[in-house]
This record gives structure tokens, C-alpha cells and sequence, in this order.
């Protein structure tokens, strides 16, 4: 067996030392991290959530700045702010090994200072957790949530958000998507050609529910389960780009005949993407993503965007891309945004009006959108 000399063992004992001095030194000259805790401003006119894979992003689209991230669950098909509780709602679900075990579904209540949750209410465990921005839904009274399930047949779970309770899960079979009306009312597109109308009483419970008239022929030219609200009601769209609007009274369901977006000459041209139909309520402009494809192309993202004057019905403006775009959401404001999700990623912001392209924003991974 080998052994160090004396000698040795003396100079390994000095260079060690000497190598501590040293440290010691350097260590003496660095100047201490400060961390400081930032709170998020209160939010602009034309901020809006970009919804990726990794969480909820939220930009200013005026700077295209980043202004904070919500961390939500993989899992998460929407999100939504209600600015008079200054709070946001997402639908999560959690698996206990990430990919498998127990399962917990939730709606998530997140502050906007901190973007810190701040409470979490289980709900049953049939969640859709697909990345449709209507199957989550903040009824206009500001109180109840409705989230989609699927599991396999359709239901909606209530959720009291400022009571932070869950109220109890709406049998809807053959219905889907959310769209809230009046105070605590929601709309549904069904699976046989018409509408639901559940309304909700005071406490969150169903207070009574109606079906409208066929409007559309799910065989031959369907309802597409994106849709976006108006000054008064929803604008639907169906996969031949024909479009229906939609109020309600009370208990009545008002649907307006249908009006096509094509021209002659444009029946190759088809409405697709993710998030492809958003409308400016008070301007009553309305903005579609489209591109050219044969019939079940509705997955291809738009090469267009094509606007519409809702009260002439009559198309106003082309807007080509110079790629392709998922996603688009018109921001609600007086000076109004566009914002595009490119498939190839990143957002481009484009002035909704003039249709001036204002800047491009870096993003990780693809984006839906939603505002304020």
C-alpha cells in the first residue's frame, strides 16, 4: 500500500489553506444578491393573456411588453380575469404523477398583484381538458363559473367564485361549450341542430332551461364550438363560414337567419384554426381567420383575416398574412389591437382599425388568447 510522505501531506495541508484564503477573499468581494417582489400594475386598456403549454403570459399589446405569468396546470383549457374582484379563474386538472395516479380537478382563483393563488375549489373530476377558450365561462353576474365536462357525456359544473364553493354538476347530454347571457344565464350549441338555454337562480342552481328551433344541419355544414360574444349576444359560425347571431329574452332564444362570408368565386375558402372568430362589440367589427382547403380542413390555420361590418354584413377588409396564424382576438378598447398567434409561433399585433402590423412578440410555445 502507498503512503504520502510527511513532506507531502505538509505541502497538500498548505495549498489547501491557501486555496481557502483565497475564496475567502473573492467570496468578500462579491456584492449580495437583492431580490426584490414586484406586484403586476393594473392592467391597460389592450392587455391581454397568451395561454400556452407553460402558463398564462400577459402582455401589454401597446408596448408588447410582458407584464406577468400565471402558472396553471398543463391541463388548463381556458382562463378568464373579472377586474371588479381584481381575480382570475382557471380550470385545472392535476395528475399525482404528472401523467398518471389520482387525479384532482380545480378552479384555480389567482390575484392580480402577486399572480399568486389565492384559493381552489375541487370539482368533480370530469373536466374537458381540451384548449377551447368557451369551455370555461364567467356568467355576467360575476359570481357563478361554469366549467365544461366531458367524461364521456356533457355536464357543466357550477362554481360559486366569490364564495369560493362548488354548487353542483348540470347534466347537459349532447350540449357543449359555454356562452353566458343575461345576468346568470348560458347558451349551448347541441349535438341535433339547436341551442340550450339553462338559467341559473340565485344560488347557482338551474332555474329552468329551453331549447330553440333546428337552425343548422350538423351533417351537412355543423356549428363549430368556437364562437364569440357581441354588443347583445353571440355570433356563431359554422364550417361552410356561414354565420348566425344570436340574443336572447328572457327565456326565448332569438336566432337571425344565416349569412354566408364567401362571395362568388370563394367556395374553396373555409374558416379554421384554434381560436379563429372574434368580434369588437362596440364597432361591431368582425374578424375571421381563413384559408384555402377542401371540406374537414377546419384545423388548417388561417392565411387571412377577413373583416366584416356586422351591421351591412358586408366584408370590409383582407388581411394577409405573411405566414399562417392558430388564433386571433380583437381587444375591446376605444384604439383597439389584433392579435394573431402564428403557427410558426410568437404573437403579431396589428392595429384592428388601420390594420397596420405594430410589432411581432416572442413567445414560448403557441398561444390562445384571452382579455380583460
Amino acid at each position: 500500500m502507498r503512503t504520502l510522505s510527511m513532506g507531502k501531506c505538509f505541502s497538500c495541508l498548505t495549498l489547501a489553506i491557501a486555496s481557502l484564503s483565497i475564496m475567502s477573499v473573492v467570496s468578500a468581494q462579491i456584492t449580495p444578491e437583492e431580490i426584490s417582489v414586484e406586484t403586476m400594475p393594473e392592467p391597460g386598456a389592450n392587455w391581454f393573456i397568451s395561454k400556452t403549454g407553460n402558463g398564462a403570459y400577459i402582455f401589454d399589446a401597446e408596448s408588447g411588453e410582458m407584464q406577468g405569468l400565471l402558472s396553471l396546470s398543463r391541463r388548463t383549457p381556458a382562463v378568464t380575469a373579472y377586474s371588479p374582484r381584481q381575480e382570475f379563474y382557471a380550470a385545472e386538472s392535476y395528475m399525482a404523477r404528472e401523467v398518471r395516479g389520482e387525479r384532482t380537478d380545480i378552479v384555480a382563483v389567482y390575484d392580480f398583484d402577486n399572480l399568486s393563488p389565492i384559493a381552489e375549489v375541487v370539482i368533480p373530476n370530469h373536466m374537458a381538458r381540451l384548449q377551447v377558450r368557451r369551455h370555461l365561462g364567467l356568467m355576467n353576474n360575476g359570481r357563478h363559473l361554469a366549467v365544461l365536462n366531458m367524461n364521456p357525456g356533457h355536464s357543466v359544473s357550477i362554481v360559486d367564485v366569490e364564495d369560493r364553493v362548488f354548487i353542483y354538476e348540470v347534466s347537459t347530454p349532447g350540449c357543449a361549450v359555454i356562452m353566458p347571457v343575461a345576468q346568470s344565464d348560458f347558451l349551448q350549441v347541441c349535438g341535433d341542430g339547436t341551442l340550450q338555454l339553462i338559467q341559473l337562480d340565485l344560488s347557482g342552481f338551474e332555474e329552468n332551461r329551453v331549447r330553440s328551433d333546428i337552425f343548422f344541419d350538423v351533417i351537412e355544414d355543423a356549428v363549430f364550438d368556437r364562437a364569440t360574444p357581441s354588443a347583445d349576444g353571440w355570433i356563431l359560425i359554422t364550417h361552410g363560414g356561414v354565420i348566425f347571431e344570436v340574443t336572447t329574452d328572457d327565456d326565448e332564444i332569438n336566432i337571425e337567419d344565416g349569412w354566408s362570408l364567401l362571395q362568388d368565386g370563394e367556395e374553396n375558402w373555409r374558416p379554421g384554426g384554434e381560436e379563429f372568430i372574434t368580434a369588437h362589440e362596440e364597432y361591431g367589427l368582425l374578424y375571421v381567420l381563413m384559408h384555402q382547403g377542401e371540406i374537414d380542413t377546419h384545423h388548417e390555420p388561417g392565411e387571412e383575416v377577413w373583416v366584416y361590418d356586422m351591421a351591412t354584413r358586408n366584408r370590409i377588409f383582407r388581411l394577409e398574412l405573411e405566414g399562417t396564424a392558430q388564433s386571433v382576438m380583437v381587444t375591446q378598447e376605444t384604439n383597439p389591437k389584433l392579435i394573431l398567434n402564428g403557427a410558426e409561433g410568437g404573437i403579431d399585433v396589428y392595429d384592428a382599425v388601420s390594420f397596420k402590423h405594430e410589432r411581432h412578440i416572442v413567445t414560448p410555445g403557441a398561444s390562445h388568447f384571452e382579455d380583460f
